[in-house]
């Protein structure tokens, strides 16, 4: 806990004494202007992670026609328009988060001064942050004074003591099918689900691959699309998932889902990764009209929110079958865990699978 040590308050030269304060009111003063602070530079971190991934959409979809079919996530529905509509609007999205990022910067340099003043006004020290070296003449001065009484100490603890980092690399090798996908241009989107206590600091949350085709294996379609994300979190609770989400199209040349799938981030991971073959399951409609519209049109019923596939309970009673597999490829380094007193019960045996 943070300690301070006070030193007794000198005579005011006003004729109303200046109200003290407690060493317990200052460290929590203290130490809500440093969560302050925190939490504005999480979310600048969070607003350019979104500003990369509005550049890297916009770029892509200069690049195609105009009158080309995109799908757009609008709270949580996934809704359909055209190129033509969506991209002046993710330009003017654009605008807007590079303008929030120099308030955000501004804010984050107001707020280190306020904290600076802070500790100057109520001679703050933190423990880690040495001052630089004294003169010699400030030495004997200093050696004439008491030891105590003279400076408040602030002791906080590292953030590495208080949560631990996950880092994930791999790709998205491929998805098979054993009789061939039953259409072409597929293509596939990954989401990233964690617990409530789980924070990204590194990486996308989600991301689209390029549209693919079956070539000399017609049963293989390749997407070797990279995955490299870094999140951190205070317990194990909630471990990070990814949900791929598959899209290709039919007959008709309309654009349905090919299947969902659900992969556990790793514990932990030799140099080359560990490779994960993932069923990929589809939806199906409970009635027979609805079924019998599905295949004559050939679109498949899609989750409004494929996410809920990362919690057991919420999609309990979905009827679906499974058709074919992504390959996925993955392996995790985890730090900070051994000063939570965290094990994962990895073991040599572990190696041999």
């Amino acid at each position: 806990m943070a300690t301070l040590v006070v030193p007794p308050a000198g005579s005011s030269t006003s004729g109303k004494p200046k109200e003290k304060k407690s060493q317990e009111e200052i460290a929590a003063e203290f130490q809500q202007l440093r969560n302050q602070q925190r939490n504005l530079v999480n979310n600048l971190n969070t607003i350019e992670m979104d500003l990369k991934e509005h550049k890297t959409v916009i770029d892509t979809l200069k690049t195609v026609e105009q009158s080309r079919k995109c799908f757009r996530l609008i709270g949580g529905v996934l809704v359909e328009q055209t190129v033509e509509v969506v991209l002046p609007q993710l330009e003017l999205n654009k605008a807007q988060l590079e303008k929030l990022i120099e308030e955000g910067k501004e804010q984050i340099t107001k707020k280190g001064l306020e904290i600076n003043q802070f500790k100057d006004e109520h001679n703050i020290k933190v423990r880690g942050q040495e001052p630089s070296q004294p003169a010699a003449s400030d030495k004997e001065n200093a050696s004439e004074e008491k030891p105590s009484g003279n400076r408040n100490v602030l002791l906080t603890s590292g953030e590495s003591e208080n949560f631990f980092h996950l880092t994930v690399t791999g790709q998205l090798e491929s998805a098979h099918f054993p009789m061939g996908p039953d259409g072409g241009g597929l293509f596939c989107r990954y989401d990233i689900v964690a617990g409530p206590d789980w924070e990204l600091v590194s990486g996308l949350r989600s991301a689209v691959t390029q549209s693919a085709r079956t070539e000399s294996d017609y049963r293989t379609v390749v997407f070797n699309m990279p995955i490299e994300f870094t999140m951190k979190s205070t317990n194990p609770y909630g471990w990070p998932q990814i949900v791929f989400s598959l899209y290709g199209a039919n007959i008709w040349n309309v654009e349905t889902n090919r299947g969902y799938t659900r992969v556990h981030c790793p514990l932990s991971g030799s140099s080359s990764g560990r490779t994960v073959r993932a069923p990929l399951f589809i939806p199906k409609y409970a009635n027979m009209c609805s079924a019998a519209m599905s295949w004559i049109s050939g679109v498949n019923p899609e989750l409004r929110d494929p996410k809920i596939l990362a919690d057991g309970s919420k999609h309990k009673g979905l009827a679906c079958e499974t058709y074919g597999e992504l390959v996925v490829r993955l392996q995790a380094i985890s730090r900070g865990s051994t000063q939570m007193a965290l094990d994962w019960g990895q073991t040599a045996v572990d190696d041999r699978y």
